[in-house]
């Protein structure tokens, strides 16, 4: 425990102790399971920013389910709002007037050539941000497609129906507040780099992959700082200062932007913000806490 009492695993995991002596002296060690990726992925969403004057893709990123009643959606902010220093700061949707979030799913039974693929299927729109302190924000479901598509040059030929929240198809994960140093993790999202003949930038990968690292360290403002902080950025509404930030050793992987950082347990640890300029394997994360 956290002040040095050790315990029977068996009493924490519930188990019961082999009767007999274990071959060769070895002791039975109770570990707790833990959470594959595959079992997370259905999750996981592809979120983008969709023009429909131009009928084209604008940002795309990755995000996750967190409430399934409620068809809310965590991402990041910076696929969503301009973050660019200056007075467009903050802007949602990039001030395009004719955007909307649309959010692609990895649907049920995919066959096995086609797994861990998502098609776009929801419309949402941002309900929650706090975009000078975070780089986060929460999307809602508001429509749902006709049709699942493939294709994004199709979203604007799909008739829209409104979203049922007692489906109950959408699964979620958890999030947690408690990691630890040297905390194995896994960020799961949509690589949008470019992958073999794939340029960047040329398609929409739809393929839901992950990366591995480990937690290194937290960053947090001084409580006496975190007022100033946020006054300045309000007022000035031109600057992003983070509250509070978990900073992990990953490869980066442009379109992992607002994926799930996943312990072995497979909660939310936090969200992929992003990358450092200089170490690209030091990324930062938006702790649960924030989201929250």
């Amino acid at each position: 425990c956290m002040r040095g009492h050790g315990v029977d695993s068996n009493l924490i995991c519930g188990t019961i102790k082999a009767a007999g002596p274990k071959p060769d002296g070895l002791h039975s060690v109770a570990e707790a399971p833990k959470k594959p990726v595959k079992d997370l992925l259905p999750a996981v969403v592809l979120v983008a920013l969709w023009d429909a004057k131009s009928n084209s893709v604008r940002n795309v990123g990755s995000g996750f389910v967190v409430d399934k009643k409620q068809g809310l959606i965590v991402t990041a902010g910076h696929i969503l709002f301009d973050m660019e220093e200056g007075r467009s700061f903050g802007t949602p949707y990039f001030g395009l007037k004719n955007a909307k979030v649309v959010i692609g799913i990895i649907p049920e039974g995919k066959t096995p050539n086609n797994n861990n693929e998502a098609s776009f299927r929801y419309f949402a729109k941002i309900v929650a941000d706090d975009i000078h302190s975070m780089d986060a924000c929460v999307v809602k479901i508001t429509s749902r497609l006709e049709n699942d598509v493939d294709d994004e040059s199709l979203l604007g030929q799909q008739t829209e129906i409104m979203f049922d929240a007692q489906e109950g198809q959408l699964p979620t994960l958890k999030m947690t507040k408690r990691f630890e140093l040297e905390e194995t993790v896994r960020i799961l999202g949509f690589n949008q780099a470019g992958e073999g003949w794939l340029e960047q930038g040329k398609h929409v990968n739809r393929s839901a992959d992950f990366a591995k690292g480990y937690i290194c360290k937290q960053f947090k403002l001084a409580d006496d700082n975190t007022e100033s902080e946020s006054d300045d950025s309000s007022s000035s509404g031109g600057g992003f200062s983070p509250r509070e930030e978990i900073v992990i050793m990953c490869p980066t992987i442009p379109g992992h932007s607002g994926g799930p950082c996943v312990n072995e347990e497979g909660k939310v640890v936090g969200i992929l913000s992003r990358a450092d300029p200089v170490d690209r394997q030091r990324c930062y994360l938006v702790p649960s806490n924030e989201l929250k």
